[in-house]
């Protein structure tokens, strides 16, 4: 079974093509969504790592995902984990 991709800035799941960035050329992203990245730029490009972390965590916990539970929420969706992803690092 294939690991569905995380966007590589705000760590959602990517399972459907409409969810991938688009590079300049309009070519779809393979590391990052449309949330964080589109037309080769970053929606929030002067966020430093905490506010991108209280956006994104925002919007992780409106999302459909959040209905896993706080656990999941607690668990998974911390600085330590976000740190981990390539445009954090």
């Amino acid at each position: 079974m294939a690991k569905t991709p995380q966007c590589q800035s705000c760590g959602i799941p990517m399972s459907a093509p409409e969810a991938f960035g688009t590079e300049k050329d309009g070519t779809r992203s393979e590391k990052y969504c449309l949330k964080c990245y589109e037309n080769g730029e970053w929606t929030n490009p002067d966020a430093t790592f905490d506010e991108f972390y209280e956006i994104s965590l925002k919007g992780f916990q409106e999302s459909d995902m959040s209905k896993i539970g706080k656990f999941f929420l607690n668990k998974m969706y911390t600085k330590k984990f976000l740190k981990k992803l390539e445009r954090w690092r």
